[in-house]
Formats: structure tokens, sequence, C-alpha cells
């Protein structure tokens, strides 16, 4: 489709783009065209068939020729038809001149982000590259936003320009949907565009023809809590697989959604796709900042709550209401069903393994693949459940003493309490292994050991140093029987869900344990197709490809923009993220304490660091946290984590166990091994001693 082609469209569909005509070419030749009473100066573009196509573009390459006078256009017709390659049976355009307070480009994908970039003044300076673009992610509006933003303002845009602008730029994102709409363009379209007088004009919308171009904004979120630093290449080929199924939990909800995917894989490890996850919120008129404070990211969009789109979102909420007031009576019968399938399909592999291995493995890693998605689906569906609820306790500052007075606690808590018991010789070894045997660090990877499987050289050094007295047990808060009446349902939504943790890894367990029994090896050091030439007899234990070092990056950025081709960018290049934790000074809250103590600084959990530098007080700070860190909690005074939540798994424990706590510490807060710091677990503040760096 040439430019003129789409200019036509354009101005058929009644979009805003600047008055325009055309001249072929053999017209000019004879000196025979009109300018369909266009006013100088005009534009000069060009508009060769082959310029915008489908599946290559050319765009760039032939002329366009700005502030074109009466006197000049004919000479600049000419130099527009000499740039073709033949010019015969092709036209040029010409287009009112708009001298614009700013132009830009919109590369609006199918899938992916839609990433903005704005300078000011014409777009040609863009074009060249003479001026570095204003870049922002925009979000998908629609035609009800773009009329409400002229009432209240909800979504920030570029916080440094006029109001002006941003309302185009939301007319903007509703003209690319339209556009997407009804234009043949495969992978999306890059437009482009200008601001005039604070009305948007658009210029062009040509197909996108490098889909692998397309970004999204991916975080370590929960992942780098329940995850080791680098995850088996088996662990993060199955995640990565799983992705566009575990966002159908949401297009089940909502079938308007589009097919995204909630995971992603870059740098050989598996991320959680933020932008998805924003979208769907956008979608449905919620704020933003509720998915970006829950995994403790930046909020790349920062768009608030737009009643106008709820009310029209309505039934997807009574949708996921019903779903929700259901999902500990759902999470428990698919328990119940999963371990009947799961034993009988176990009983049939093992006819399986003697015979037909190939098929065997097939089976156990589709097994496999399904119990991780049917997990992680229904970990969405409580963690949906009782987020509401449990953000007004937080807000009501009774959720903490809330946790704290109940006498039931989640199986994570009573993970904790047992290895309490087990250091301090009050339980047996047996006796913890029978509770807690298919357990240990990072556990949620199928290829990290479990503690049936320690050697007594691994309980030494978990246990530590023996025939020490057990500490007196923290004061038990008492909440009125009204509070625990009232509220306690909806932290019983947060045992079910630790419970389907818990019971879960009894199964990652057993797979573990079924296919060393099969291979005699570390099976999780081999991608999944390695593995079934292994099991079809292509490959002997002898052939097999030694394991090579694990190439992953480890979770070494926190939120970061991903293309297809792998390109990781940081969010500071987003004009409407760059510092934006810069001046935050504290994090939240998980239980409340001041504790004054020595930093215990540890990135990863393993046994070669459970022993505290210090012989005083100590706090754990740890990059993120998760269940797996059990036996570090109870060798300190305080925990403070840079990622995690409210909800997450470690914070269920440390609040539960009165532990003084607080998670999402801002990053330049840097706290280092043997600094001197004060903690509040109330308002999430910290005071750093002398020597500290923040």
């Amino acid at each position: 489709m040439s430019k003129l082609q789409q200019l036509e469209q354009i101005r058929r569909w009644r979009l805003p783009t600047p008055r325009f005509g055309s001249v072929r070419y053999e017209d000019f030749q004879q000196g025979a065209f009109a300018l369909d009473k266009l006013r100088f100066p005009l534009a000069v573009r060009s508009s060769y068939a082959l310029e915008d196509g489908g599946e290559q573009s050319y765009a760039g390459q032939f002329t366009t020729v700005l502030s074109v006078e009466e006197a000049q256009l004919e000479e600049a017709l000419e130099e527009v038809f000499n740039s073709y390659p033949t010019p015969e049976g092709q036209q040029a355009i010409l287009q009112e001149m708009i001298h614009p307070e700013y132009s830009g480009v919109l590369f609006a994908f199918r899938e992916g982000a839609w990433k903005l970039e704005l300078i000011e003044g014409q777009g040609e300076a863009l074009a060249s590259g003479h001026k570095q673009p204003d870049t922002l992610l925009l979000p998908r509006f629609t035609r009800a936003d773009a009329w409400a933003s002229a009432l209240y303002p909800f979504w920030q845009g570029f916080p440094d320009k006029e109001k002006g602008l941003n309302r185009a730029l939301i007319w903007l994102s509703w003209y690319a949907q339209v556009l997407l709409q009804r234009m043949d363009a495969e992978h999306g379209l890059d437009i482009e565009f200008c601001v005039s007088k604070g009305r948007l004009l658009l210029l062009q919308a040509r197909p996108i023809t490098t889909p692998q171009e397309a970004e999204e904004v991916l975080t370590s979120a929960n992942h780098k809590e329940i995850l080791p630093p680098k995850p088996s290449p088996l662990m993060t080929a199955i995640i990565s697989k799983a992705g566009y199924r575990l966002f159908e939990y949401y297009q089940a909800l909502d079938p308007t959604l589009p097919r995204r995917a909630f995971i992603r894989e870059a740098a050989g490890m598996p991320w959680i796709n933020l932008s998805a996850l924003l979208d769907v919120i956008v979608h449905w008129g919620l704020p933003t900042q509720l998915v970006c404070r829950s995994v403790g990211a930046e909020d790349v969009y920062q768009v608030g709550l737009r009643p106008h789109r709820m009310i029209v979102k309505i039934p997807v909420f009574f949708k996921a209401l019903h779903q929700q007031s259901n999902a500990k009576r759902t999470v428990e019968t698919w328990m119940d069903n999963v371990r009947g399938r799961l034993a009988w399909r176990r009983r049939h592999r093992e006819l399986l393994w003697e015979d037909k291995r190939g098929a065997a493995f097939k089976e156990w890693l589709a097994d496999f693949e399904n119990l991780y998605v049917e997990l992680v689906t229904n970990m969405q569906l409580l963690t949906g459940a009782m987020s509401g609820p449990l953000a007004v306790l937080d807000k009501l500052g009774v959720l903490a003493k809330l946790s704290a007075a109940m006498e039931e606690k989640s199986a994570s808590t009573d993970y904790l309490r047992a290895f309490n018991q087990l250091q301090y010789s009050i339980i047996s070894r047996e006796d913890f292994l029978e509770q807690f045997g298919h357990r240990g660090f990072y556990e949620s990877d199928i290829g990290q050991k479990r503690f049936f499987e320690y050697s007594e050289a691994d309980w030494r050094q978990l246990l530590g140093p023996q025939g020490i007295a057990e500490p007196a047990p923290a004061k038990r808060r008492k909440g009125s029987t009204l509070w625990t009446h009232l509220l306690a349902p909806a932290v019983r939504l947060v045992h079910t869900r630790e419970w389907l943790r818990n019971e879960t890894m009894k199964l990652f367990w057993d797979f573990r344990q079924e296919l060393l029994e099969q291979t005699g090896f570390p099976f999780w050091e081999y991608q999944p197709e390695t593995l079934k030439a292994y099991f079809k007899g292509k490959q002997s234990k002898a052939t097999l490809p030694p394991p090579t070092p694990n190439p992953s990056s480890g979770w070494d950025m926190d939120t970061f923009l991903c293309n297809g081709h792998g390109r990781r960018l940081p969010l500071r290049l987003l004009a409407n993220v760059a510092g934006q934790k810069d001046g935050q000074r504290s994090g939240i809250g998980i239980y409340p304490g001041k504790v004054e103590g020595y930093v215990w600084r540890i990135h990863s959990a393993s046994l070669d660091n459970l022993q505290p530098p210090n012989d005083g007080p100590v706090i754990l700070v740890a990059d993120a946290l998760d269940p797996g860190w059990v036996p570090y909690f109870s060798r300190v005074q305080g925990v403070i984590s840079y990622v995690g939540g409210l909800l997450s798994h470690a914070s269920i424990i440390l609040r539960e166990s009165r532990i003084p706590a607080i998670t999402q510490l801002p990053a330049h807060i840097e706290l280092n091994d043997g600094d001197w710091i004060e903690m509040d677990g109330q308002t999430g503040e910290v005071k750093v001693g002398k020597g500290a760096e923040v």
C-alpha cells in the first residue's frame, strides 16, 4: 500500500490528517495538475507504490521536500519523482505544511507494548536522527478515555509537558486501535503524527515489517522470590513454554483481551510480562499501580482509576467475584483431583518406562507442564480473591495484628516452626522429614535438592551449632473476638494459598524422584529435547553432551524493556519513569517492630552462607525472599527485602511469626554486610549508620 492510499483511507475513516492532494508523474510531465485548493507552503512527499509494503518497507529511501512555496513546487516535484526507481505510473503527495509543537512516531504492535517517540518541532529531525526523542510506553486507551481526558486527568503521560499534549496522545491511542482494526497490517502499524495547538494529526500509518522489534516490559517480580539465581535449563524451558497458557486465566474472565504471553524468556531466564498485565488493568479501568505495587516494579504506564471504563467492565468484575467467592473450594477440589490423576498416571508410566521410555518421558513432561500451569492459575485465583480484602486490612492497620493473633497458622509458618523445633532438638529429624522433607531452597525449581536428599554434611551446615537453648517465644497478640470472627475468612484465603504451595511441592518432589530413578543423573541440567532423544534411545548416558555452564544472566535486572531479538534496555530510557523511585525513602512494612542490628547481606539462599557474620543482633537483608529462606529467619531479629509484596509467601511467614520485616526497599538505599541500621517494620523506614551507602 502506498503512502497516498494510507492517507486516503485515513481521510475516508474521518480521522484527523492535514489536507492533501496528489500529482501523477504523467500529469507532472505534461504540466497538467491541480492543487485542489491547497494552501502554500506545502510538503511534497513521496508515495512510491512499494514504499510501505506489508512484507518489506522502503521507508526513508525516497525524497520528501518540506516548506515548498508556489515558485518551488515544480522543482520539488521533480526531485521527488527522480528519487523513484521508475517514476512512470507513480504519484507524489502534496500536503499542507503544519508547524507543530510536537512530532513523533508510535509503534503500535498487535502483540507487545506500544512505544512512542516524541520530539519538539518538525518530525524530520526525528527521522534524520538529528534530535533524540523522548520515549514512553503508550497505554491502549478507548474513545471514552479520550473524551474523559478533557474532564479529569487519569494519565500522567509526559510529566514535564503541557496537558494538551497528553490528551492528544490519548486520542492517538484510540485512533491507532481504529487503524489496527481496519488496516491489513499483520504485525502492527508504524504511525507518524504531529500535535499542533493541542490537536492531533495523523501523517502516515505504514505496516510494521519487523515483528521482532516488538517490546515488552519484563520483570523478575515473584520469580526472583521462588526461583534460584539461575534456574535449571529444564525448569526455564517448562515455565517459558507455559507463557501463553498462563495468560488464558485473564482471557477466560474477559474474552475481549488479545493473546499475550504471561511469561517471556530473555537472557536465558523466565520473566513475568509486566506490560501484558498492565494492559489488562488498563483495559478494565483499574489503576496500574495495583499491579506494580504488588510485584515491586516501576509503573511504566501511570494510569489512574477510570470509573467510566470500570462500568463497562462490570460483567467481568462480577465473573471474577463469582470465581473468587468459590476460590477456596475450587482449589481444594482441584488438589484432590490432581493428586488422584497424577497417581494414576504415574502407575501407568511404570509399565511405559520398561518398554516405551520415550513415550513415558513425553507423558511425564506433559503432566509436569500441566501441573505447573494449573498451580499458577490457582495461585492467580487465590491472589485475586485475597488481595482486595487484605489490602483493606492493611490500610486499617489490623492485618499484622490479626495474622499474629490467630491461633491457626499457614502451612509455611508451620514449616518455620517445625524447623525451629528441629534446630533446638525439640523434634527429631525423622519427624521433620515426614512433614517437610519435600521442601528446600528454591523448591519451585524441580532441579533443586530437597531435604529428603540431604547428606549428613548438608544437615550440619543447615542446622548450625547444636545444644543452644530455644529462644523465648514472642508474646502472642490478642485480637478481639469480633475482629477475629469478621476478618478471619480473608486471612484463611492466605492459608489456603500456602497450603496449596506446600501440597504442590509434594507433587514436585514426586516428579523429581521419578525421573531421578529413571536417569541416575541430574536431568534438570538438560533441555527437554535432549532428554527426549535420550529416552528414545538416540542418546546414551555416555554420549549425552556434558551440561554446559548455565548461560543465563541471572536476575541481573529487576524490570526492563526487551524485544524479540533479546535486546534488553533499562527503564530509565522512558521519560515518565526516569528517577521515579529516587525520592522514595522507605519500603513497605510487613510486620511492626523497631529493630537495631548489623546487616547480614545475602543475595541467594544456600547451605554455604547460613551463619550470620556477627555475634550481635542481626538483620537479614536479601534481594527477594521465599519459604526456602526459613533457615535464615530463625537466626535474625529482623528481615528486609528489596523485592516482594504484602502477599508474598515470605511476607506471610514473617507476619504470622511476628518477625519485624520490610519489603520493597528502594534499590538506591544500598545496605552492605556489617552496616549498623535501625528498621521500623511499621513504617518501612530504614536508618543507616555510619559507613553505609545511600
